[in-house]
C-alpha cells in the first residue's frame, strides 16, 4: 500500500465526516480470495492492515456489504490527539505547510489534521444545495481580500455579464453547449450564473494566483488548477 501514502492523500482532500468507498480486494476476502490468485491468510492480513491504518487516520468502518466497504472520516478533531505521540504512525503533518497546496506538491506520509477554526466545512455543517451556492464559505476569510461582499460582487458581475454573453451567443442555455470552462476563475461566479442552464462548468484556478479552490468546492462547484 506504499506505506498508505495514497490513503493519506484521500484523507487530506476529504471533508470531516466524508466517506471513502472501497470495492474489491481485500474486502469480502472470505468469499473472494480464490479468484484473486492468493491465499485467505494473505488477504486477511491485508484487510487487518488496512483497517489498522484507516483507524490510525481517524476513519471508522461505516458499512460493509458483499464486496463494498465504506469508511467515514472523523468529524471530531479530538481523535487526532493520539498523533502527538512521537511513535505514532502515520505522524501528524507539519503545521507550517499549507495543507491545501497540491500544485507540484509531493504527497506526504503524514496526517493533515482539519483546521479547527473551520467548523463549517464538515460534511454535516456545509449548507444544503442550492443554498450553499450563494453562501460565502468560512474559508473565504483565508484568501487575501476574500469576504462575503467580494463573493457577492463577483456573483453579480457574472450574472450581469451572462445576460450580455447570451445575446451574443444564443446557444448558451440550450443543449448545443454542454461543457464549459472558466479558464481563470476566482470564486466560481461564472459557474453560479449558469447554474440553471443545462451545462456544467469546470472552474480553473491559476496556480500562480490565490488558491480559491476551497471556496469553489464549498459552494458545491467543481474545479482544478492550471498554469496557463
Amino acid at each position: 500500500m506504499s506505506g498508505g501514502i495514497y490513503l493519506l492523500e484521500v484523507h487530506r482532500i476529504l471533508r470531516p465526516g466524508g466517506f471513502w468507498v472501497l470495492s474489491g480486494p481485500p474486502v469480502n476476502y472470505e468469499n473472494r480470495w480464490r479468484g484473486w490468485n492468493t491465499t485467505i491468510e494473505e488477504q486477511k492480513t491485508d484487510y487487518e492492515k488496512l483497517q489498522a491504518l484507516l483507524s490510525s487516520m481517524c476513519f471508522k468502518l461505516y458499512a460493509k456489504k458483499d464486496d463494498i466497504a465504506v469508511w467515514q472520516k472523523s468529524s471530531d478533531n479530538s481523535c487526532y490527539n493520539k498523533l502527538s505521540d512521537p511513535d505514532a504512525y502515520p505522524p501528524k503533518c507539519d503545521d507550517s505547510l499549507e495543507p491545501d497546496a497540491a500544485w507540484y506538491t509531493p504527497l506526504r506520509s503524514c496526517v493533515v489534521v482539519p483546521n479547527p477554526k473551520h467548523k463549517g466545512t464538515g460534511l454535516m455543517s456545509v449548507p444544503k444545495w442550492p443554498d450553499r451556492l450563494h453562501t460565502a464559505p468560512e474559508r473565504i476569510s483565508d484568501i487575501h481580500g476574500g469576504s462575503t461582499s467580494a463573493l457577492k460582487h463577483d456573483d453579480s458581475k457574472w450574472k450581469a455579464g451572462m445576460k450580455y454573453y447570451k445575446k451574443l451567443l444564443p446557444a448558451i442555455g440550450t443543449d448545443k453547449i454542454r461543457n464549459v470552462m472558466d479558464m481563470n476563475t476566482v470564486y466560481g461566479g461564472f459557474a453560479a450564473a449558469l447554474i440553471e442552464d443545462p451545462l456544467w462548468v469546470m472552474n480553473v484556478v491559476s496556480s500562480y494566483a490565490a488558491n480559491t479552490l476551497p471556496v469553489i468546492y464549498d459552494r458545491g462547484l467543481i474545479g482544478t488548477y492550471h498554469d496557463w
